[in-house]
């Protein structure tokens, strides 16, 4: 049974003193595993749950998530969608928290440190300019990296834990897993939106890693809703798609997507809030495009990666 998820409301009664030191231990102490296992997505087993296909995407309850659920899922069709994985109860304080620290790292307005106090590891670990790229970069989405608010961190980790994530996903992996500081981000998109590069995320952070991303919008979006949420190619791939014509080099450009994925042509699944979306490095995605939309999305994502395969260029963060 899993334990009471922690209370977001009491953010503020946290020491970030103690929050930012264990953030930091975690960022300095990291340390890769001695040996590779086989990558959860690769290794055998049969799923005992049948999930309903929604959009050509493998479709569950929170309750039915299991990591032989998953591995199955990820193999067959490159993701798994998991709904109602985050309590209700939980949505209004995480937005605002996500309001908080985007403000509060644009500097737009004065918050307590529990929403920026970033510890001194990431300017160890991003030097020569890095971290200002990587917060202009941020900035500009309208995104903020969790590890700047230490106490939303490490809050974060307690509520992952007390729904079983750490468990779930050391099974899925096949070893412990690990964070990232440059992949675990809070999201709130600008409006209006941008057209994004459809891309798999190994085609920056590495092919060869074990890996599982973990999106959790905290608004309804995609489809129709007004909201944009995330256009997906519902297949497993096994390999980085060329990225000829696009606009850039990890990036693949919509006329090829259109061409090679006829059979499995690109779709924009409804999620609500607390939802969540499962994939791998392989999995073929952007940001949902439309002239159209009205609302902004709010957004947790937070890539997890086997302890001995983890990519140096994204920060690797022990849990």
């Amino acid at each position: 049974m899993h334990s009471p998820p922690p209370k977001v409301t009491e953010l503020e009664n946290r020491c970030v003193e103690d929050d930012a030191e264990r953030l930091t231990q975690r960022i300095r102490n990291w340390q890769p595993a001695a040996a590779t296992p086989a990558s959860g997505a690769a290794m055998a087993g049969e799923s005992s749950t049948t999930w309903t296909l929604s959009n050509g995407l493998p479709e569950i309850r929170a309750p039915q998530l299991t990591a032989e659920v998953l591995h199955e899922a990820v193999r067959s069709h490159g993701a798994l969608l998991v709904r109602n994985l985050l309590p209700e109860s939980l949505h209004p304080d995480l937005v605002r928290t996500i309001d908080r620290v985007t403000a509060a790292c644009e500097g737009t307005k004065p918050f307590t440190r529990h929403y920026f106090a970033p510890p001194d590891a990431l300017r160890e670990k991003m030097p020569g300019g890095e971290l200002g790229r990587s917060r202009a970069f941020h900035r500009d989405s309208g995104s903020a990296m969790c590890a700047e608010a230490p106490s939303v961190a490490e809050s974060l980790l307690e509520l992952y834990a007390s729904l079983g994530l750490k468990a779930l996903l050391t099974d899925y992996l096949g070893e412990a897993p690990c964070l990232s500081v440059k992949k675990w981000v809070l999201r709130k998109t600008r409006l209006p939106v941008h057209q994004a590069g459809w891309h798999q995320d190994g085609a920056f952070m590495g092919a060869d890693i074990n890996s599982i991303n973990l999106w959790i919008p905290l608004t309804r979006c995609g489809g129709d809703t007004g909201a944009p949420g995330m256009d997906v190619v519902p297949t497993r791939l096994t390999e980085i798609v060329a990225a000829n014509g696009a606009l850039f080099d990890w990036s693949v450009s919509p006329e090829s997507v259109n061409d090679h994925f006829r059979e499995t042509p690109p779709v924009a699944p409804v999620f609500n809030a607390g939802d969540a979306l499962l994939f791998d490095h392989l999995f073929l995605h952007r940001t949902q495009y439309r002239s159209d939309f009205q609302r902004p999305r709010y957004a947790i994502e937070t890539w997890f990666f086997g302890q001995s395969a983890a990519p140096l260029n994204q920060v690797p963060v022990s849990w």
